[in-house]
């Protein structure tokens, strides 16, 4: 006869304070041709790049994410030219200053920039992360523990454990509308993100 055993999952969560903002800009250029538009999206992404770096970003908080070319039609359907753009990832680690770096690459091309996404986030996960699968854990042996009171019997060795996923979920996440008679721009309060981590384990049961 085999081994009696239980399975449970479990989970838990973390709520962590946010210490960076994730920025993914855009920069789009019309022109008559495909070069034209290339080189026009590529000089707008530069000159954005460069004023980010004078508010202070590392290089190593700039990547570069996508470019992309599409033909352009009028109303009619008539082909009247081509439109580019190039996207920008940029990470912000000092949340005061998302305002300043918006405001001023809008300065330096215009209607031209796009915010696609403005983003609070950690720079490290680990700690939230092993807080996470502590409840987790924590919360597998309380089912686990219940079901074995049930079924008459204890808990004994664990035979298995199985990690599932690890992400930030939804809610504490405050986003200030723009408003440009603010100093700042664009405030940005960290609020909190929380962190969920769920686990399957397996244990033993024992005679009780």
């Amino acid at each position: 006869m085999g081994k009696r055993t239980v399975t449970v999952t479990g989970t838990g969560r973390a709520n962590v304070a946010p210490d960076v903002v994730r920025l993914d800009l855009r920069v789009g250029h019309d022109a008559p041709d495909v070069a034209a538009a290339l080189s026009g999206a590529s000089a707008g992404i530069t000159a954005v790049a460069a004023v980010v770096r004078e508010q202070g970003v590392a290089d190593a908080d700039l990547r570069t994410l996508d470019a992309s070319v599409n033909q352009r039609w009028d109303n009619t359907g008539v082909a009247v030219g081509f439109t580019a753009q190039q996207r920008l990832a940029v990470t912000v680690r000092e949340l005061a200053a998302v305002g300043r770096i918006l405001e001023s690459a809008a300065a330096a091309i215009g209607n031209a920039l796009l915010v696609d996404q403005v983003r609070l986030d950690i720079s490290d996960r680990s700690l939230g992360l092993r807080e996470a699968r502590d409840a987790a854990f924590t919360d597998a042996r309380s089912k686990a523990d219940q079901y074995a009171a049930l079924s008459g019997a204890s808990l004994g060795a664990v035979l298995g454990v199985a990690e599932g996923g690890a992400a930030p979920v939804g809610g504490g996440l405050k986003l200030a509308a723009m408003a440009r008679d603010m100093a700042g721009g664009m405030p940005v309060e960290g609020g909190d993100l929380e962190l969920s981590a769920s686990v399957t384990v397996t244990w033993e049961l024992t005679r009780a």
